[in-house]
């Protein structure tokens, strides 16, 4: 398997909440879904479990929303490696999202950001068949199930 591309961190946001997010300063995060667009260029399956240890050194913007965020899911593209090109699609492919804060998780290029949120998710399976229907992921895992989507 190719240990290196892109993954997206499918997580839960239950309440608003106001977070530190590095030189981005205090966020507001509104409740919702948002769908983080990562690069891995070596280590993908290490990077993921990095972002799944509770405890680990505040390095990149999705750590600060890590912290409050839920994660429910896991795709992920190896080989793959256009994460901006990625966001535009996932902009077009979901109708009633946005991105939430210029800049976050895209200090190295020129993009709006690769956060997206998403206010609510009706079927996550849904939403993960689209994935590998509409963007051709190749693979996915299931972290958890939730009971209410909303």
């Amino acid at each position: 398997m190719d240990d290196r591309g892109l993954y997206l961190l499918i997580l839960r946001l239950k309440k608003h909440k106001t977070l530190p997010v590095g030189r981005l300063g205090e966020v507001f995060f509104e409740a919702g879904y948002y769908i983080y667009v990562g690069r891995a260029k070596r280590g993908l399956s290490a990077r993921i479990q990095r972002h799944l240890r509770a405890n680990k050194k505040i390095f990149w913007h999705i750590d600060y929303l890590l912290k409050e965020a839920q994660i429910v899911s896991i795709v992920t593209k190896p080989g793959s490696f256009d994460e901006c090109g990625l966001v535009k699609k996932l902009l077009r492919l979901f109708k009633n999202s946005t991105i939430p804060l210029l800049g976050f998780g895209a200090s190295d290029c020129r993009c709006p950001g690769h956060l997206i949120y998403l206010p609510e998710i009706q079927n996550l399976k849904d939403l993960i068949s689209n994935f590998s229907l509409e963007l051709s992921f190749k693979s996915y895992a299931w972290l958890r199930k939730e009971q209410k989507m909303k």
